[in-house]
């Protein structure tokens, strides 16, 4: 049998496409730099130099308490203590410091809806997530900081569009937290695409992607009206393993950035299936790169509203593509339906990420996003080609500016007044709940789900 665990998309409730405060205008004098040294068993050395002496370094909130697990502080008289909310390392003695020096190795352990640390990307290689290596503030911003990076011999620091020895006193040109990949690959940089592939992966994978990614970014740069400002990196790793039985496809994305790791034997050959989940899932990572220009303003935005129309646009890319057919795509929406309303059982998709019900932020989120377009008649690429727009205008996002967007759009009051309720109330019924709001947007196409799909 092949499971497959599809889209664990680890984009965290923004900290994905991008609510993250800068302490600092971005090219100020650091206060703090960073620098990471990497060692040969994929360890990092990292260096922390502070311009002003302080009592703490406040880390963000990291589940699976990885920091605890995988950081041993170096330099003497210092401890990492672990908060609900996040950690900070300090003196033992109170005292303020200037410098400490931290190891932190990679882990195994997935971290649920979140970027991995630090994560092995194929021999003598590693991929560093900045974010969670960035102090924060009291406030919950981050510090103004640069980082530096140090290769082991004969490896070189990929970031964007560079490739060198080393990285000092670095920024991202996003202004953002961004992947780093520190290793003996060299990235294979196409028309649209800065790309640093696992050679591990197979064949047919490579292919596959560089043949799908043309058209794909051609399809969105036409469907939203504008390129991407920055050529974005893709960092594709293969560490397939043993299990032939498994097909596994995980992603992130960051703004102008897109991570994929494949695992499972099954990945070896292909596939309808393997083909049919890399396809979708890699157009779904595709599709926040464009989403990404509509940064929302704070960090408690509903992952739904993005999540979910990333999958909703990908499904509508597939058919523009010529992918999919008609069918396939009813087939996708209708298992999108069944899988909301089992996802809801226990409580309402407002609470569904403190739940971890993590696939009901992409199942409902699409039925949201389709019930939109027809409720306006449009396309769910149009309604987000509106809202990026939109919150460019207004400097990022929040929940309200969504549902505003869509009282405009519809011009229907009591279509938004049944979405804030399916969204926010706990439903006794789900699968009826999913009818109604579908049944809400007048549209023809919202007919009962079979039962041979709601199973």
């Amino acid at each position: 049998m092949i499971s497959v665990a599809l889209p664990a998309f680890l984009l965290t409730a923004l900290s994905a496409l991008g609510a993250m405060t800068l302490a600092a205008e971005h090219g100020a004098v650091a206060d703090i730099q960073v620098s990471f040294e990497q060692r040969g068993d994929g360890a990092l050395r990292i260096i922390y130099d502070l311009k002003k002496r302080r009592r703490d370094l406040i880390f963000g909130e990291l589940e699976a308490g990885h920091r605890e697990r995988r950081w041993k502080i170096e330099t003497p008289g210092f401890k990492l203590l672990r908060l609900k909310d996040g950690d900070r390392i300090h003196r033992t003695d109170g005292e303020k410091f200037d410098q400490v020096v931290v190891v932190a190795l990679p882990d195994l352990i997935r971290i649920p809806k979140n970027y991995q640390p630090i994560a092995r990307y194929g021999e003598g290689g590693v991929m560093v997530y900045t974010g969670h290596f960035w102090p924060m503030t009291e406030r919950g911003g981050r510090v103004n900081t640069t980082f530096s990076f140090a290769p082991v011999e004969g490896a070189k620091v990929v970031a964007f569009g560079e490739r060198a020895d080393s990285l000092d006193d670095w920024r991202s040109p996003m202004a953002h937290p961004a992947f780093v990949y520190m290793g003996p690959l060299a990235p294979a940089e196409t028309a649209e695409v800065m790309a640093v592939v696992d050679p591990a992966a197979p064949d047919w994978i490579a292919a596959e992607f560089h043949e799908l990614t043309p058209r794909i970014f051609a399809h969105l740069s036409g469907i939203f009206d504008f390129s991407l400002e920055t050529k974005p990196n893709l960092f594709l790793a293969a560490p397939l393993g043993n299990d032939d039985g498994r097909l596994s496809y995980s992603g992130d994305a960051l703004p102008a950035q897109f991570q994929i790791t494949l695992e499972g034997g099954a990945w070896r050959e292909q596939s309808d299936k393997a083909l049919g989940i890399f396809r979708r899932s890699t157009i779904h990572e595709a599709v926040h790169l464009w989403q990404a220009a509509a940064r929302p303003s704070t960090e408690v935005v509903a992952e739904w509203i993005h999540e979910g129309a990333a999958d909703a646009i990908a499904a509508e890319t597939l058919v523009a593509l010529g992918l999919w057919s008609a069918e396939e795509y009813q087939a996708a929406f209708d298992g999108a339906r069944a899988e909301c309303a089992r996802e809801l059982k226990d409580g309402p998709l407002a609470t569904a990420g403190e739940r971890r019900r993590y696939r009901a932020l992409y199942a409902c989120g699409q039925v949201i996003a389709v019930a939109v377009s027809w409720a306006e008649e449009d396309t769910a690429s149009g309604f987000w080609k509106a809202f990026i727009a939109g919150a460019k205008d207004r400097d990022g996002y929040t929940d309200d500016d969504f549902y505003d967007l869509v009282a405009e759009r519809t011009g229907d009051k009591e279509f938004v007044a049944a979405l804030r309720y399916f969204v926010r109330t706990p439903l006794a019924d789900p699968d009826r709940e999913v009818g109604r709001l579908l049944a809400a947007t007048g549209s023809p196409l919202a007919r009962p789900l079979a039962p041979s799909s709601a199973r």
